[in-house]
Protein backbone atom coordinates (compact mmCIF):
# COMPACT_ATOMS: atom_id res chain seq x y z
CA UNK A 1 0.00 0.00 0.00
CA UNK A 2 1.37 3.41 -1.20
CA UNK A 3 1.44 6.14 1.40
CA UNK A 4 -1.23 8.13 -0.30
CA UNK A 5 -3.43 5.32 -0.46
CA UNK A 6 -2.63 4.77 3.33
CA UNK A 7 -3.81 8.57 4.18
CA UNK A 8 -6.58 8.23 2.26
CA UNK A 9 -7.95 5.15 3.89
CA UNK A 10 -7.14 6.26 7.39
CA UNK A 11 -9.58 9.43 6.47
CA UNK A 12 -12.07 7.18 5.04
CA UNK A 13 -11.67 5.61 9.10
CA UNK A 14 -11.49 8.65 10.52
CA UNK A 15 -14.74 9.91 8.85
CA UNK A 16 -16.82 7.11 9.01
CA UNK A 17 -16.26 7.37 13.06
CA UNK A 18 -17.13 10.61 13.18
CA UNK A 19 -20.01 10.28 10.76
CA UNK A 20 -21.22 7.37 13.93
CA UNK A 21 -20.69 9.78 16.28
CA UNK A 22 -22.67 12.43 14.70
CA UNK A 23 -25.48 10.13 13.91
CA UNK A 24 -25.42 9.11 17.28
CA UNK A 25 -26.01 12.50 18.66
CA UNK A 26 -28.56 13.53 16.18
CA UNK A 27 -30.50 9.79 17.17
CA UNK A 28 -30.29 11.01 20.84
CA UNK A 29 -31.57 14.77 20.52
CA UNK A 30 -34.73 13.36 18.35
CA UNK A 31 -35.71 10.41 20.99
CA UNK A 32 -34.99 13.07 23.80
CA UNK A 33 -37.47 15.41 22.34
CA UNK A 34 -39.76 12.58 21.56
CA UNK A 35 -39.04 11.10 25.14
CA UNK A 36 -41.73 13.33 27.11
CA UNK A 37 -44.76 12.11 24.73
CA UNK A 38 -44.77 8.65 26.21
CA UNK A 39 -46.92 7.41 28.57
CA UNK A 40 -49.85 6.70 30.34
CA UNK A 41 -51.33 10.15 30.29
CA UNK A 42 -51.45 11.36 26.33
CA UNK A 43 -49.21 13.91 25.36
CA UNK A 44 -48.75 14.66 21.48
CA UNK A 45 -45.23 15.76 19.97
CA UNK A 46 -46.89 19.27 19.20
CA UNK A 47 -48.08 19.72 22.91
CA UNK A 48 -44.04 18.76 23.94
CA UNK A 49 -42.87 20.99 21.52
CA UNK A 50 -44.77 23.95 22.30
CA UNK A 51 -44.44 23.17 26.17
CA UNK A 52 -40.72 23.34 26.19
CA UNK A 53 -40.52 26.36 23.94
CA UNK A 54 -42.69 28.39 26.08
CA UNK A 55 -40.54 27.05 29.38
CA UNK A 56 -37.37 28.35 26.72
CA UNK A 57 -39.12 31.80 25.95
CA UNK A 58 -40.35 32.21 29.94
CA UNK A 59 -43.99 32.10 29.77
CA UNK A 60 -44.76 28.55 30.57
CA UNK A 61 -48.63 27.62 30.84
CA UNK A 62 -48.79 26.22 34.22
CA UNK A 63 -51.17 23.65 33.67
CA UNK A 64 -51.24 19.85 34.23
CA UNK A 65 -49.90 18.66 30.48
CA UNK A 66 -47.25 21.12 31.18
CA UNK A 67 -46.39 19.82 34.85
CA UNK A 68 -46.42 16.18 33.11
CA UNK A 69 -43.71 17.02 30.17
CA UNK A 70 -41.76 20.23 31.41
CA UNK A 71 -40.97 18.64 35.47
CA UNK A 72 -42.06 14.59 35.22
CA UNK A 73 -41.05 13.45 31.82
CA UNK A 74 -38.37 15.91 30.86
CA UNK A 75 -36.26 15.91 33.80
CA UNK A 76 -36.48 11.73 33.97
CA UNK A 77 -35.46 11.58 30.33
CA UNK A 78 -32.36 14.23 30.74
CA UNK A 79 -31.54 12.48 34.29
CA UNK A 80 -31.40 8.87 31.58
CA UNK A 81 -29.79 10.93 29.32
CA UNK A 82 -27.05 11.58 32.01
CA UNK A 83 -26.66 8.53 33.84
CA UNK A 84 -26.65 6.61 30.19
CA UNK A 85 -23.62 8.78 28.65
CA UNK A 86 -21.72 8.23 31.92
CA UNK A 87 -22.32 4.54 32.45
CA UNK A 88 -20.99 4.20 28.76
CA UNK A 89 -18.17 6.65 29.37
CA UNK A 90 -16.78 4.68 32.53
CA UNK A 91 -17.26 1.33 31.03
CA UNK A 92 -14.90 1.71 28.14
CA UNK A 93 -12.21 3.50 30.11
CA UNK A 94 -12.89 0.90 32.87
CA UNK A 95 -12.17 -2.07 29.86
CA UNK A 96 -9.34 -0.47 28.35
CA UNK A 97 -7.80 0.62 31.36
CA UNK A 98 -8.22 -2.59 33.15
CA UNK A 99 -8.06 -4.58 29.69
CA UNK A 100 -10.82 -6.85 31.20
CA UNK A 101 -13.91 -6.96 28.35
CA UNK A 102 -16.25 -7.59 31.45
CA UNK A 103 -15.00 -4.50 33.58
CA UNK A 104 -17.96 -2.02 33.70
CA UNK A 105 -18.34 0.90 35.60
CA UNK A 106 -19.15 -0.79 39.19
CA UNK A 107 -16.14 -3.30 39.12
CA UNK A 108 -14.32 -0.58 41.65
CA UNK A 109 -17.11 -1.94 44.29
CA UNK A 110 -18.89 2.11 44.11
CA UNK A 111 -22.42 0.49 43.90
CA UNK A 112 -21.83 -1.84 46.86
CA UNK A 113 -20.95 1.29 48.74
CA UNK A 114 -24.22 3.14 47.32
CA UNK A 115 -26.44 0.56 48.37
CA UNK A 116 -24.90 0.37 52.21
CA UNK A 117 -25.02 4.00 52.37
CA UNK A 118 -29.21 3.54 51.08
CA UNK A 119 -29.97 1.04 53.56
CA UNK A 120 -28.03 3.00 56.15
CA UNK A 121 -30.90 5.78 56.14
CA UNK A 122 -33.60 3.56 54.36
CA UNK A 123 -33.76 1.26 57.26
CA UNK A 124 -31.43 2.34 60.36
CA UNK A 125 -32.60 6.24 60.05
CA UNK A 126 -28.51 6.98 60.15
CA UNK A 127 -27.62 9.69 58.22
CA UNK A 128 -23.89 10.17 57.52
CA UNK A 129 -24.44 14.37 57.84
CA UNK A 130 -26.45 15.26 60.83
CA UNK A 131 -29.77 16.80 60.18
CA UNK A 132 -30.89 15.53 56.60
CA UNK A 133 -33.64 13.30 56.45
CA UNK A 134 -35.50 11.00 53.41
CA UNK A 135 -34.12 11.54 50.25
CA UNK A 136 -31.91 13.98 51.30
CA UNK A 137 -30.08 11.45 53.65
CA UNK A 138 -30.45 8.51 50.87
CA UNK A 139 -28.65 10.34 48.09
CA UNK A 140 -26.16 11.52 50.53
CA UNK A 141 -25.17 8.42 52.05
CA UNK A 142 -24.99 6.84 48.82
CA UNK A 143 -23.01 9.50 47.68
CA UNK A 144 -20.42 9.27 50.84
CA UNK A 145 -20.01 5.77 50.78
CA UNK A 146 -20.06 5.11 47.29
CA UNK A 147 -16.54 6.82 47.29
CA UNK A 148 -15.46 4.26 50.18
CA UNK A 149 -14.66 1.38 48.16
CA UNK A 150 -12.29 3.49 45.90
CA UNK A 151 -10.25 4.93 49.13
CA UNK A 152 -9.51 1.79 50.08
CA UNK A 153 -8.36 0.50 46.70
CA UNK A 154 -6.39 3.57 45.93
CA UNK A 155 -4.77 3.26 49.53
CA UNK A 156 -3.77 -0.44 48.92
CA UNK A 157 -2.86 0.26 45.43
CA UNK A 158 -0.01 2.67 46.25
CA UNK A 159 0.99 0.71 49.07
CA UNK A 160 1.90 -2.06 46.61
CA UNK A 161 1.40 -0.72 43.18
CA UNK A 162 -1.28 -3.41 42.23
CA UNK A 163 -1.32 -4.64 38.82
CA UNK A 164 -4.60 -3.98 37.24
CA UNK A 165 -6.04 -7.54 37.74
CA UNK A 166 -4.92 -7.26 41.59
CA UNK A 167 -7.57 -4.29 41.67
CA UNK A 168 -10.17 -5.86 39.97
CA UNK A 169 -9.34 -8.35 42.68
CA UNK A 170 -9.39 -5.96 45.13
CA UNK A 171 -12.74 -4.33 44.01
CA UNK A 172 -14.64 -7.66 44.23
CA UNK A 173 -13.24 -8.35 47.78
CA UNK A 174 -14.83 -5.03 49.02
CA UNK A 175 -17.78 -5.19 47.02
CA UNK A 176 -18.31 -8.81 48.86
CA UNK A 177 -17.83 -7.34 52.21
CA UNK A 178 -20.00 -3.95 52.00
CA UNK A 179 -23.05 -6.66 49.99
CA UNK A 180 -22.56 -8.56 53.12
CA UNK A 181 -22.60 -5.63 55.43
CA UNK A 182 -25.70 -4.75 53.55
CA UNK A 183 -27.41 -8.21 53.74
CA UNK A 184 -26.68 -8.11 57.75
CA UNK A 185 -28.31 -4.33 58.25
CA UNK A 186 -31.41 -6.09 55.73
CA UNK A 187 -32.01 -8.83 58.63
CA UNK A 188 -33.52 -6.11 60.73
CA UNK A 189 -35.39 -4.24 58.23
CA UNK A 190 -39.32 -4.28 58.30
CA UNK A 191 -41.34 -5.15 54.71
CA UNK A 192 -42.12 -1.38 54.08
CA UNK A 193 -38.22 -0.66 54.20
CA UNK A 194 -37.03 -3.99 52.18
CA UNK A 195 -39.70 -2.70 49.65
CA UNK A 196 -37.65 0.71 49.48
CA UNK A 197 -34.13 -0.91 49.92
CA UNK A 198 -35.14 -3.47 47.09
CA UNK A 199 -36.50 -0.92 44.58
CA UNK A 200 -33.64 1.47 45.26
CA UNK A 201 -31.12 -1.51 44.43
CA UNK A 202 -32.93 -2.73 40.99
CA UNK A 203 -31.81 0.88 39.73
CA UNK A 204 -34.83 3.62 38.48
CA UNK A 205 -34.59 6.86 37.03
CA UNK A 206 -38.19 7.88 38.44
CA UNK A 207 -39.32 11.67 38.55
CA UNK A 208 -36.04 13.52 37.70
CA UNK A 209 -35.97 17.21 39.68
CA UNK A 210 -34.25 19.98 37.85
CA UNK A 211 -32.10 20.69 41.15
CA UNK A 212 -30.43 17.30 40.62
CA UNK A 213 -29.25 17.72 37.15
CA UNK A 214 -26.27 19.90 38.21
CA UNK A 215 -25.18 17.64 40.79
CA UNK A 216 -25.19 14.71 37.87
CA UNK A 217 -24.70 16.98 35.19
CA UNK A 218 -21.28 18.37 36.17
CA UNK A 219 -19.27 16.05 37.44
CA UNK A 220 -19.71 13.89 34.26
CA UNK A 221 -18.54 16.93 32.15
CA UNK A 222 -15.62 17.31 33.99
CA UNK A 223 -14.67 13.74 34.67
CA UNK A 224 -14.95 12.80 30.85
CA UNK A 225 -13.10 15.61 29.90
CA UNK A 226 -10.11 14.47 31.69
CA UNK A 227 -10.47 11.17 30.72
CA UNK A 228 -10.61 12.33 26.84
CA UNK A 229 -7.77 14.20 28.04
CA UNK A 230 -5.95 11.14 28.45
CA UNK A 231 -7.11 8.95 25.31
CA UNK A 232 -3.79 9.01 24.04
CA UNK A 233 -2.20 7.51 27.55
CA UNK A 234 -5.35 4.97 28.36
CA UNK A 235 -4.39 3.45 24.06
CA UNK A 236 -0.77 3.16 25.16
CA UNK A 237 -1.77 1.12 28.12
CA UNK A 238 -3.98 -1.30 26.33
CA UNK A 239 -0.97 -3.00 24.54
CA UNK A 240 0.58 -3.44 27.85
CA UNK A 241 2.39 -2.75 30.27
CA UNK A 242 5.79 -2.96 29.10
CA UNK A 243 5.24 -0.75 26.54
CA UNK A 244 3.51 1.71 28.77
CA UNK A 245 6.91 1.47 30.29
CA UNK A 246 9.38 2.34 27.29
CA UNK A 247 7.32 5.30 26.13
CA UNK A 248 7.11 7.15 29.48
CA UNK A 249 3.38 6.09 30.71
CA UNK A 250 3.28 5.14 34.01
CA UNK A 251 0.46 2.23 34.33
CA UNK A 252 0.14 2.18 37.55
CA UNK A 253 -0.82 6.04 38.03
CA UNK A 254 -2.92 6.02 35.10
CA UNK A 255 -5.52 3.40 36.37
CA UNK A 256 -5.38 5.21 39.82
CA UNK A 257 -6.24 8.46 37.94
CA UNK A 258 -8.98 6.84 35.60
CA UNK A 259 -10.22 4.79 38.05
CA UNK A 260 -10.67 8.24 40.33
CA UNK A 261 -12.34 9.81 37.83
CA UNK A 262 -14.16 6.78 37.13
CA UNK A 263 -15.31 6.58 40.98
CA UNK A 264 -16.44 10.08 41.10
CA UNK A 265 -18.42 10.08 37.95
CA UNK A 266 -20.36 7.08 39.06
CA UNK A 267 -20.88 8.07 42.43
CA UNK A 268 -23.22 11.43 41.73
CA UNK A 269 -24.71 8.75 39.05
CA UNK A 270 -25.82 6.34 40.87
CA UNK A 271 -26.30 7.96 44.49
CA UNK A 272 -29.83 9.19 42.55
CA UNK A 273 -30.56 6.04 40.53
CA UNK A 274 -29.33 2.96 41.88
CA UNK A 275 -27.28 0.47 40.22
CA UNK A 276 -28.88 0.03 36.67
CA UNK A 277 -26.89 -3.01 35.35
CA UNK A 278 -25.51 -3.88 31.71
CA UNK A 279 -25.35 0.05 30.43
CA UNK A 280 -21.52 0.12 31.01
CA UNK A 281 -20.69 -3.43 29.93
CA UNK A 282 -22.82 -3.37 26.47
CA UNK A 283 -22.71 0.47 25.27
CA UNK A 284 -18.27 0.00 24.59
CA UNK A 285 -18.93 -3.34 22.89
CA UNK A 286 -21.41 -2.11 20.78
CA UNK A 287 -19.86 1.25 19.61
CA UNK A 288 -16.52 -0.69 19.61
CA UNK A 289 -17.82 -2.68 16.55
CA UNK A 290 -18.73 0.71 14.36
CA UNK A 291 -15.76 3.50 15.42
CA UNK A 292 -12.80 0.77 16.58
CA UNK A 293 -10.25 0.72 20.32
CA UNK A 294 -9.07 4.15 20.00
CA UNK A 295 -10.54 6.06 22.87
CA UNK A 296 -10.72 9.17 21.49
CA UNK A 297 -13.53 7.85 19.77
CA UNK A 298 -14.73 4.96 21.48
CA UNK A 299 -15.34 7.46 25.19
CA UNK A 300 -17.57 9.57 23.01
CA UNK A 301 -19.51 7.03 21.06
CA UNK A 302 -20.13 4.87 24.24
CA UNK A 303 -21.57 7.47 26.21
CA UNK A 304 -24.25 8.50 23.29
CA UNK A 305 -24.90 4.57 22.74
CA UNK A 306 -25.36 4.38 26.25
CA UNK A 307 -27.13 7.64 26.65
CA UNK A 308 -29.92 6.51 23.90
CA UNK A 309 -29.40 2.64 25.37
CA UNK A 310 -30.80 3.89 29.06
CA UNK A 311 -33.52 6.97 27.76
CA UNK A 312 -35.13 3.75 25.37
CA UNK A 313 -35.41 1.64 28.30
CA UNK A 314 -36.48 4.92 30.67
CA UNK A 315 -39.17 5.26 28.06
CA UNK A 316 -39.99 1.58 28.01
CA UNK A 317 -40.50 1.40 31.70
CA UNK A 318 -42.91 4.51 31.75
CA UNK A 319 -44.90 3.29 29.22
CA UNK A 320 -45.09 -0.17 30.68
CA UNK A 321 -46.18 1.00 33.80
CA UNK A 322 -43.36 2.92 35.82
CA UNK A 323 -41.10 0.15 36.20
CA UNK A 324 -37.85 0.02 37.39
CA UNK A 325 -35.01 0.82 34.91
CA UNK A 326 -32.81 -1.63 35.94
CA UNK A 327 -35.23 -4.52 35.04
CA UNK A 328 -35.23 -3.32 31.45
CA UNK A 329 -31.83 -2.87 31.01
CA UNK A 330 -30.56 -6.71 32.63
CA UNK A 331 -33.83 -8.32 30.45
CA UNK A 332 -32.31 -6.48 27.01
CA UNK A 333 -29.27 -6.49 27.98
CA UNK A 334 -27.95 -10.15 28.90
CA UNK A 335 -29.31 -11.61 25.58
CA UNK A 336 -27.81 -8.96 23.59
CA UNK A 337 -24.13 -9.28 25.97
CA UNK A 338 -24.80 -13.07 24.91
CA UNK A 339 -25.14 -12.30 20.90
CA UNK A 340 -22.46 -9.99 20.86
CA UNK A 341 -20.50 -12.76 22.80
CA UNK A 342 -21.01 -15.27 20.39
CA UNK A 343 -20.59 -13.11 17.43
CA UNK A 344 -17.02 -11.79 18.50
CA UNK A 345 -15.53 -15.26 20.29
CA UNK A 346 -12.59 -14.93 17.89
CA UNK A 347 -11.89 -11.70 18.07
CA UNK A 348 -10.03 -8.87 20.30
CA UNK A 349 -12.46 -7.10 22.51
CA UNK A 350 -10.33 -4.48 23.94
Amino acid sequence: MTWDAFLKRSLSLRRRKVAFISAMAAILAIMLVASPALGAYEVSAADVFRIIVSHLMGNPSGDRTDFVVWDVRLTSSIMAVITGFALGVCGSVMQAVMRNPLADPYTMGVSSGASLGAVLSLVMGISLIPGLTGDASVVTNAFLLSLVPMAVILTLSIARRMTDTMMILCGIGVMYFFSASTSLMMLYADPTQMSAVYSWNLGNIGIGYWDNLPTMAVPTAVCTAFLIVCTPKIDILTSGDDLSHTVGVDPFRLRVYASLAVSVMIAAIVSFTGTIGFIGLIAPHISRAFVGSKQAFLIPASGLVGAAMLLAANDAARVLGSLPVGVITTLVGCPLFFALLIRRRRSQWV
